[in-house]
């Protein structure tokens, strides 16, 4: 088979494949409701129940009560969790950014409604 030949068929099941998952939303961010959110922070902390879930209204982050506070966050498909122990929120003109003692994720960009970020940031800055 001539490798002009080949790379044509390579080409054409990568872009088939990923049309597929296109139409099939698989490729969409994951939007928040308040029993996924208890679901995906059970699955990451499975040692703790959460006592009360508030979700921005982009759906995209909840402040999570759970012996502490926590934030949980979309990252395209999935999600990350993290004790706001020490954590400084900064207001930004898109909501705050949360700077965080993790190497993995030392800030998180939250897109928040101007009262949500005021009341996230003094939630926040309470609980360090």
């Amino acid at each position: 088979m001539p490798l002009g030949l080949l790379a044509v068929i390579v080409v054409m099941g990568l872009v088939a494949i990923f049309a597929v998952l296109y139409f099939a939303g698989l490729t969409r961010a994951m939007e928040l409701t308040e029993a996924t959110a208890r679901d995906e922070f059970i699955a990451d902390n499975p040692s703790l129940t959460p006592d009360s879930i508030t979700l921005a209204a982009s759906r995209k982050a909840a402040l999570i009560e759970a012996q502490g506070l926590h934030l949980l966050w979309v990252m395209g498909t999935d999600v990350a969790s993290h004790r706001l122990a020490g954590a400084i929120p900064v207001e930004t003109k898109t909501g705050l950014s949360v700077h965080i003692a993790d190497y993995a994720a030392p800030r998180v960009a939250l897109t928040l409604t101007p009262e949500e970020a005021r009341d996230w940031k003094a939630r926040i800055t309470e609980a360090t």
